[in-house]
């Protein structure tokens, strides 16, 4: 089996700049769907990338839109256009046929102050866009942002368990919320499909390389061994030389994971 290594590549940077990379190096693709590639390529674009990749065997997951969106905003308006956008991004995301797609809950501890009201609302409208989901035959993940803790996400975890996974953010659980990163994945771990792996100094979101900040992904991998889990492994890095060498990590990692599970 291939490993389930993937590089989150922009929709419009795959199109204009990276295909023809990742065809020749047979690149696993999470293809970004943001709201520039939603508005300003056609239909038939995506279809054209998405048969190419089908075509040279590759794999992908989605990652939907998430700048200014909401689904469990308080404000209805909001809340309409946000699921409009996620609408048409799944569409869009369909053309790929992807493993998986990886969503933003869009909540803000800055301003979402009643955290309980908050997580129903949120609860509520998922269901609604689960149903259009598995219409499309699609699975969907949640990721970790902003929220502050992974109790604090439980009960969605658990108000969908077996229809949701968790796109687990390591880097984002050390400089966004009140627990560190082995605590996340030592909460919510049964319901882990997905990590999204890149580092940081622990103070900002770098986006570096594996192995270049203070994360503890030795710690994280080794969890993962114990467990035998074998989630997917998607390189966020944000600059060239430090994808090439998150590709490298990531996919001695993920045979080593296999190799636990064979």
């Amino acid at each position: 089996m291939n490993p389930l290594v993937f590089v989150s590549i922009p929709f419009n940077l795959l199109k204009e700049k990276y295909l023809p990379l990742v065809l020749a190096h047979r690149i696993n693709v999470e293809v970004s769907l943001n709201a520039f590639s939603l508005d300003n390529y056609p239909y038939s674009t995506f279809k054209e990338i998405a048969v190419q990749l089908k075509n040279q065997g590759l794999l992908t997951t989605v990652h939907l839109p998430f700048i200014d969106l909401s689904i469990g905003s308080v404000d209805l308006w909001i809340r309409e256009v946000s699921f409009k956008r996620i609408f048409l991004a799944v569409e869009r995301a369909s053309l790929f046929q992807p493993l998986n797609l990886v969503l933003h809950s869009g909540y803000s501890y800055n301003y979402h102050e009643i955290k309980e009201e908050w997580r129903e609302q949120f609860i509520e409208n998922l269901n609604k866009l689960l149903d259009f989901i598995r219409e499309e035959n699609l699975f969907l993940s949640l990721e970790n942002v902003y929220e502050p803790t992974p109790e604090f996400m439980l009960p969605i975890f658990e108000a969908f368990y077996g229809k949701i996974g968790w796109c687990f953010d390591p880097a984002h659980g050390r400089v966004f919320s009140k627990k560190d990163e082995l605590q996340w994945l030592q909460t919510l771990y049964p319901y882990l499909k997905e990590i999204h792996c890149h580092d940081n100094l622990g103070e900002e979101d770098d986006h570096l390389a594996v192995g270049k900040g203070v994360l503890k992904f030795e710690a994280v991998f080794h969890f993962l061994k114990e467990k035998k889990i074998v989630p997917i492994l998607t390189s966020e890095a944000h600059n060239e030389e430090d994808t090439y060498v998150n590709l490298e990590v990531l996919t001695k990692t993920w045979k080593k994971l296999r190799e636990v599970t064979a």
